[in-house]
Parts: structure tokens; sequence; C-alpha cells
């Protein structure tokens, strides 16, 4: 699993080596704060892997609109956007207001707020699905639409596409390990695998043996599949195919917008025309503030009729502050405008991207959705097998501290770089430079 291209893997560790150095020689507070943190948190981080997605995490002070600044003082443009939790940007004036508001007012009640109302209508305005809930995460939100898929088709197994990423629940770690679907980590039930089926994006021949055996109670996948592996883009003809073959075989069809949502108000469901019974959002949908959400169609919401006892809810599910959030965010931010704005400057860190590759000379293929974009490489792969052989984890490693080193904090390994709704021309073109600097170093 190594990039095309005539590139001098001696020389990407060097470099690598070299700025890592660099980095971490230049943040003595963020390197003192880990060590004082090690006492307490593994690893020196609230959540361990922290370390294993970063070189060198830094800890930050504060936010402001399409950038971040650490405790030793350095600034990054957030062309990670907090894995898309933040395409809202940093410190969004609007979504402040109605979170101090709401602050003000109390922050639960075990009870629903006219913001959960407002919230429920505008997304069922933008999607296909008119029934709405809400809980504190998309991978919450996942959980809850594989139940009730199960308690509706009173089946058990679930499809999933090899590189898919839905959160962290039991079905949702297990893909494809040495050649077989298996947990991808440890801590997970002896039989999860056998309620899990692994199939190929794009490839209607793998999603057709996967349903034959007519168990499957649910088929999960993003319209685009991203995180693990860049960015797959579904070939011509593949959803028609996906939503003819579920119904064929009685199966439901989740669609997962949690990190493709960013290209318009209805995310990719509403861009491409899909038909779903459920859709899942989380991330962005409430500016950052923990939520996620899921909708399905009204037959299926009778199913989730409190008398049905349908395993679903949490405490802190439905919140007012999330709820507050998030209307801000639907009505005063991810609005029509600053969609197109992003998806403009996706297109422009795009072609940048692609001119720095041609410089290059190297056979690598550039990622095009919206305000996404990065690169394969190599040639545009159609499935998640095909995809996977074109990851490169020194490589990536170099792309993400040298752009770090330069003030542009990369997306996480594998995902590909987003446009924030603040960002400027000036941003992508700070990016592309940073880039183009990078592969003529490598030349």
């Amino acid at each position: 699993m190594t990039a095309l291209g005539d590139l001098d893997r001696v020389r990407i560790s060097q470099l690598h080596a070299a700025e890592l150095a660099r980095f971490r020689q230049g943040r003595p507070l963020t390197l003192a704060m880990v060590e004082r943190a090690r006492t307490h948190m593994p690893n020196g981080m609230p959540m361990a892997w922290m370390t294993s997605d970063n070189d060198q995490p830094v800890y930050v002070d504060h936010g402001d609109g399409a950038g971040f600044t650490d405790i030793d003082g350095f600034t990054y443009l957030d062309f990670n956007v907090s894995d898309m939790a933040m395409f809202c940007g940093h410190a969004n004036p609007a979504i402040v207001a109605a979170v101090q508001a709401q602050v003000a007012r109390s922050t639960q009640f075990l009870l629903p707020t006219r913001a959960s109302v407002e919230v429920a209508e505008e997304l069922a305005r933008r999607y296909p699905v008119p029934l709405w809930q809400f809980t504190l995460s998309a991978t919450q939100a996942n959980t809850e639409v594989i139940r009730l898929a199960r308690v509706v088709t009173g089946r058990e197994v679930i499809v999933l596409f090899q590189g898919h990423y839905h959160g962290h629940f039991e079905e949702g770690l297990v893909d494809v390990t040495d050649g077989q679907a298996g947990p991808v980590q440890r801590g997970l039930s002896k039989g999860v695998t056998g309620r899990v089926r692994i199939a190929q994006f794009n490839d209607p021949a793998t999603l057709r043996a996967a349903l034959e055996p007519g168990d499957v109670a649910l088929v999960l996948t993003e319209p685009a599949m991203t995180n693990y592996i860049h960015l797959l883009m579904p070939g011509p003809g593949w959803h028609e195919a996906l939503r003819d073959l579920t119904r064929r075989y009685g199966t439901l069809l989740g669609i997962d917008e949690t990190h493709t949502h960013v290209v318009g108000p209805g995310g990719a469901t509403t861009l491409w025309n899909l038909e779903p019974d459920m859709v899942t959002i989380g991330k962005a949908v409430a500016g950052g503030l923990p939520m996620g959400a899921y909708g399905v169609t009204a037959s299926l919401g009778d199913h989730l009729d409190a008398a049905r006892n349908v395993a679903t809810g949490g405490t802190l599910f439905g919140n007012p502050l999330s709820a507050a959030a998030a209307k801000a965010a639907l009505t005063g931010v991810l609005v029509p405008g600053a969609y197109a704005h992003a998806s403009t400057l996706g297109g422009e860190l795009a072609d940048g991207i692609e001119e720095a590759i041609g410089a290059a000379g190297l056979p690598w293929t550039v990622i095009r959705l919206g305000p996404r974009s990065g690169q394969w490489y190599g040639p545009m792969p159609r499935t998640g097998a095909q995809a996977h052989a074109l990851t490169d984890g020194p490589l990536t490693a170099l792309i993400r501290i040298w752009l770090a080193n330069r003030g542009i904090w990369e997306a996480l390994p594998g995902a590909g770089p987003t446009v924030p709704i603040p960002a400027t021309r000036a941003d992508v073109a700070r990016y592309v430079e940073a880039y183009h600097d990078l592969l003529a170093h490598l030349g």
C-alpha cells in the first residue's frame, strides 16, 4: 500500500522526521501539557486514540472562524473542520448567541422545547424522510436505526461496505481484516461478526451476494464513502442498483449523511435524488455541539411509538441546548449561500491540488465533492478494496505534519481536506501553496 509515482521513500521518511522535530521544538507548552495529562489520561489525551491520528496533537486555546490557536500561540487554518463537526466555523456568532441564550434558560428538562420541533421541521424539509428523532451523536443515531430495522424486518444482519466508518458501535467496527470480515478493534462481543456482512461499494454483485440469504435487516452506507479511505465517489448507476436490490430483497436502506451533508441543504441524498428509508446525521448539524439525528419514513415512524418499546433514547438526547444550537446552525449558517460559497472554494482547492500534482508529474487523481477535496495516490478507485490498496500511511503523515508547520491543520488520515464556511480564497491559496511546495520537495 504505497502511492504510485517515482517517489523516494527514504526522502519521505527524512522529511517527515525533520518536520516532526521542527513541530515539536516549537511547542513546549503542548509537550508539557501532554506530560502533565499522562498522570490522569492515557496517552495524555481525553481520547487516547488522538495520538494515533496525529503524530503530535496540540492542546488548543481557542478557535475563531476558519481556524484555531494552540496554547503555544500557533494558529492553524482548520481544513480538518474537526472531522466535519466545525464546518460552520469556530465560535460562529449565531451559534454562540443561541447557546448563550439557552444556557441562561437551563440546559436540560428531560422534556421537549420549541426548538426541537423547529429542528425536526427543518430536517424534514431538507431530506425525503418526514419523521425525526434526536441523539447526542451520529454513532448513536446509527445504533438506533439498526435497532429499528431489526424490529421492522425481524432480521438480524447488517450490510456495510469495506472501508466504512459509521461510528463507535459494535457492528460499525467490523470490516475486512486479513481478507475476511472481523473486528477492526479489540473489545467487541465475540458474536458481532456474525451480525455483519461486508460488501464492496460500487459493486452490485457483492451486494447481491450479501443480500441473497434473506436475513439482512439494513444496508447502511454513506452516499459517497469517506473517512478511512479518502473519498470514494459512487459510480454511474450505483445508487439505482443499491436501491433496487434492497427493495428486491426486502431490506431497508439507511443513508449516513454525517460526512456528506456539507455538500448542500439536503446533503448528497437530496443532491442526487436518493430514496432511503432512513437518514442519519451528526457533526455540524448543531454547529459542533453534541447532537445526532435520524429521520425515517412515515411507515417506519409508526414503529417508534413508545408503546412499541423499541430500544431508543437517552437522558441527554433531545436536550434544549443541542436543539438551540441546531436551530441556529440550520436556519442561520447552513443556508444555500453558505454551501455554495464553501463548494466554490472546494472546487478551487481541488484545482490547486490537481495543478500541483500535474507539476510534480505524479499519476495521482484529485478528489472533488462540494467543499471536500484531496487526492488519490493513483487512478480513481471503484471499490473499497481498490481504495485501501492506494493508501499510504507514511506519505499521508508527511503531508499532515508539513502542512501543520505552515499553519494548516489537515484532515484526519484518509479523509481529505474540507473548506469550512468562513474560509476565504486566501485561505485556499495558502493551502495550495504549501501543498505545491511539498510535492516540489519530493521531486
